[in-house]
């Protein structure tokens, strides 16, 4: 049954639904209302004793069929946000009969596969969307109608129980505080129906008084508010506050949106009663004398229809997610979120004794019973694979970890046509006020060190400037540039080695566009206080962080920092020890592709908000430099799908074939990252199709060119975490071993698809991540499979341990990220760059990107 409803009377009325639709009433009326205004329905109905569940928005499941007609209207009234009695019109209209049937035969295929091995079986069954929504609804219900309880997320997902009283101990800063709660959904798996529910840490904005956050959010105190405010603080006020849920608290009203800011209250001028009067004015007639009456007042509803509030006089509402954190707040998120495994685990068992599930009546209508236990399943630790470097030497990781210490880069790449650049002053930069030892020059020596000890010969840097006073960094960048081409006039400029101030640091953005799109070559920043330039280090061993820099300066020269050793000489697709060996064993005759992709979304909210993909391929026989493609497409948040793909894998099919000699890829391994469940049909309805089509464009058209293509989808965003049984069997974080896969019990009901926890604990749980082999015509067994992408994750070249993701989806999330920075200004502005270019864009889109340059396309210097 669904439910739609509009307000009787005030406010705008959104159309009705058609026939069997319904209307999601979350964006017109306060989630506390619509569950009063259904609750009172269901009383009036006089079907409340019947087991019903409401998803918060706009559907109703009922266990049986209502007495009387299914569809019909309600008169509710009811209190509004304000608390006063309002009228509600509500229409129910049956929209489907879901079937446990339908679900029964979904999750029973995979016995019927056991049962008839060798036998011709039906298609497999569609997943009973109606049915699997019905009765998560029902499992949330309780949560749902609670009006102390948050519960949030497109499908009411996330649950947040009323929070400690002591807000202090949850402050992130800035206006910001985390709230801790819960994450549940129902899901198929092999075992039948599980509860999949996590501990979930999320940052709200701090409810309170509005002036409180302009002090925090705007840097200011009580005597700034004194003097007037400038245009560039209301901007940032705008950029703050916009969207934000509030009340006025010289009135009794509900809670509007905040638009924007507009004049000061003592500016702000309307028509009153005998004349033009200013906000300020009004408020000390009517009310009292405004404190600030120098801050923007708060505007609000249409342009027709507008209304200012002084902003000390209103309100923060409570419940309200914050989006956009800073540096200091997401360290503070991790911080809260990243709990031992035994601390996690309690929490989840604490989250579902506060849910209630195990005792609530509701359940056994709907045919469910629901254990307080957590599932026990059986895992296995895959071998952990020899890290080989230079000379034959080799490093057996321990705990999904190595040193760096005392080897030699596999393939380590000298560097010659170099510059420094520092963007710190020159006196703090060589002479720093906390004593000696810490100067650039230091640095650079100590690196210099490191280097040659890696097997990388450096010569002088062609130019070492500093940032003069008001010098735009775009020009220091240029003369870096302009010297090496001076001092090495037949070779090519490598690197423009970069001392940024902070992590942060405004300059980055302007760095990386200057050397990625209008120079060409790679930068590598240096951030001042990690490597100790300009201060003296706190505790902090410097030689680590200049091995740290070495692998990223050598995988952007072009270098390999490390391979797999070799395995025996096997069948590649049907031995474990086999797959990354015999490739790479074969590349002269069957040389091989690892592909990977990912998209990353605009942090705006606009029509004109843009999305950002990228596509990187294996170049060389240890699938360990990688060529790159960004392209820039429309946003679209639920779809994932990659447009342009055919083109930006054929340009990788042909650099590969120009650096094989003519040879093409006959194997290709695709590792597709970021793609829901529901999107699965589209990937391989068209990506796989823009695969095959850009193989096929390839070269001669009478010579038929088909490799055998392997998709994998990546997702790390789940909540399902393995805890171990026995601690023998943990790492040193107390999580599950490097190396952990399960691919039972959890998994689909009959797809093909494993979790692998492929690296070790640093701080918090550990999240595995799930993989879904989509096609296969390679022909890898699971075992072999599962094996080749562990090895893998020991070969992402920033890191001497195993990383949670494999290289290929690693460089596609940074090459997708660097793709936003080149598009995205910090206000969300798209950039008016000197050099811009439609490669790649969607046809007919008016949005440009700033292309990457070509000399640096074939390079990693994302890293």
């Amino acid at each position: 049954v669904n439910v739609t409803g509009v307000p009787n009377a005030g406010g705008n009325a959104p159309a009705g639904p058609g026939e069997g639709e319904g209307l999601d009433l979350a964006p017109f009326l306060d989630g506390a209302v619509m569950k009063r205004v259904v609750a009172d329905a269901v009383r009036q109905g006089g079907w409340g004793k019947l087991p019903w569940a409401y998803d918060g928005r706009k559907n109703i499941i009922v266990a049986r069929e209502l007495p009387g007609d299914m569809n019909r209207a309600f008169s509710c009234t009811v209190p509004n946000e304000a608390g006063k009695p309002q009228e509600f019109q509500l229409v129910l209209q049956l929209a489907s009969r879901p079937s446990l049937a339908d679900l029964a035969q979904f999750l029973g295929y995979h016995q019927q596969l056991k049962s008839t091995e060798g036998v011709p079986m039906p298609p497999a069954p569609e997943l009973p969307q109606d049915c699997l929504m019905a009765l998560d609804m029902v499992v949330k219900h309780s949560a749902t109608m609670r009006e102390d309880w948050w519960v949030l997320g497109k499908s009411n997902n996330l649950m947040f129980p009323p929070q400690q009283s002591d807000s202090r101990s949850r402050g992130l800063g800035g206006g910001a505080e985390v709230w801790i709660g819960y994450c549940q959904s129902l899901r198929p798996v092999q075992r039948g129906l599980a509860i999949n529910i996590d501990m979930s840490t999320t940052a709200f904005i701090t409810p309170g008084p509005l002036l409180d956050l302009f002090l925090q959010e705007l840097r200011l105190n009580k005597q700034d508010l004194q003097r007037p405010f400038q245009e560039r603080q209301r901007k940032q006020a705008i950029k703050a506050f916009k969207g934000m849920k509030m009340t006025a608290t010289h009135l009794k009203m509900k809670p509007f949106v905040c638009k924007g800011f507009g004049a000061p209250a003592s500016e702000y001028m309307f028509e009153g009663d005998n004349g033009p009067l200013s906000v300020a004015q009004h408020f000390q007639q009517k009310y009292r004398k405004l404190q600030f009456p120098h801050l923007p007042c708060v505007v609000t509803g249409s342009e027709k229809k507008r209304r200012a509030f002084p902003v000390e006089l209103c309100m923060v509402i409570e419940g309200q997610r914050k989006s956009k954190l800073s540096g200091l707040q997401t360290a503070g998120i991790i911080k809260h979120a990243a709990v031992r495994p035994d601390q996690r685990m309690k929490t989840i068992q604490d989250c579902m004794a506060k849910s209630k599930l195990t005792t609530d009546p509701l359940m056994q209508p709907f045919g469910l019973q629901i254990s307080s236990e957590m599932m026990k399943v059986t895992g296995r630790v895959l071998p952990t694979p020899v890290v080989a470097y230079s000379g034959g030497a080799t490093m057996q990781p321990d705990g999904g970890a190595w040193n760096l210490l005392k080897v030699k880069l596999h393939e380590p790449r000298d560097l010659k046509c170099w510059a420094v650049v520092c963007l710190l002053d020159r006196q703090r930069a060589e002479q720093p006020r906390d004593g000696p030892g810490a100067s650039l020059t230091d640095f650079l020596q100590e690196f210099k060190i490191v280097l040659n000890g890696c097997g990388i010969n450096v010569s002088a840097p062609a130019a070492r400037l500093y940032l003069e006073h008001n010098q735009p960094v775009s020009d220091i960048m240029r003369r870096a540039y302009e010297g090496i081409r001076q001092t090495h006039k037949t070779e090519a400029p490598q690197l423009i080695f970069v001392v940024i101030p902070e992590k942060d640091s405004p300059f980055y953005r302007e760095i990386k566009y200057e050397s990625d799109v209008v120079l060409g070559v790679p930068t590598q920043c240096v951030v001042a206080r990690n490597a100790a330039i300009g201060c003296l280090p706190k505790g902090r061993d410097r030689s680590q962080y200049c091995h740290n820099l070495t692998m990223k300066v050598n995988a952007k020269l072009g270098g390999v920092n490390n391979i797999i050793n070799a395995a025996p000489d096997l069948p590649f697709n049907q031995h474990p020890d086999a797959a990354l060996s015999w490739l790479a064993a074969n590349w002269e005759n069957a040389p091989f592709m690892f592909l990977g992709a990912d998209v990353t979304h605009s942090v705006i909210k606009a029509e004109n908000a843009r999305s950002i993909a990228a596509v990187v391929g294996s170049m060389n026989r240890s699938a360990t430099r990688y060529a790159t493609r960004i392209l820039v497409q429309k946003s679209e948040r639920d779809l994932e799908m990659i447009s342009g793909l055919k083109e930006a894998v054929k340009e990788l099919l042909l650099e590969f074939t120009r650096n094989t000699r003519g040879k093409k890829p006959e194997r290709i391994v695709y590792y597709r990252d970021g793609v829901s469940e529901g999107q699965f049909d589209h990937v391989l309805s068209e990506e796989l199709l823009m695969i095959k089509q850009a193989c096929v464009e390839m070269g001669d058209p009478s010579a038929e060119y088909n490799p055998p293509i392997t998709i994998i989808v990546v997702q790390k965003r789940h909540k399902t975490r393995f805890f171990a049984v026995n601690a023998s069997e943990t790492d040193r974080s107390g999580n599950i071993l490097a190396g952990t896969v399960v691919d039972q019990e959890v998994t689909h009901p009959f797809e093909y698809d494993f979790f692998l926890c492929s690296h070790s604990g640093i701080q918090g749980t550990s999240k595995p991540a799930h993989y879904h082999v989509l096609v296969d015509e390679n022909g890898f067994l699971p075992d072999v499979l599962q094996l080749l992408t562990y090895r893998f994750c020991y070969m992402y070249c920033r890191a001497t341990r195993s990383t949670s993701l494999p290289p290929p989806v690693y460089y596609a999330h940074l090459a997708a990220f660097r793709g936003r920075m080149l598009l995205i200004d910090e206000d969300g502005s798209s950039d008016t760059a000197s050099q811009a270019s439609s490669a790649g864009n969607l046809p007919g889109s008016s949005v440009l990107m700033s292309d990457v340059h070509r000399d640096i396309k074939s390079k990693m210097f994302y890293i």
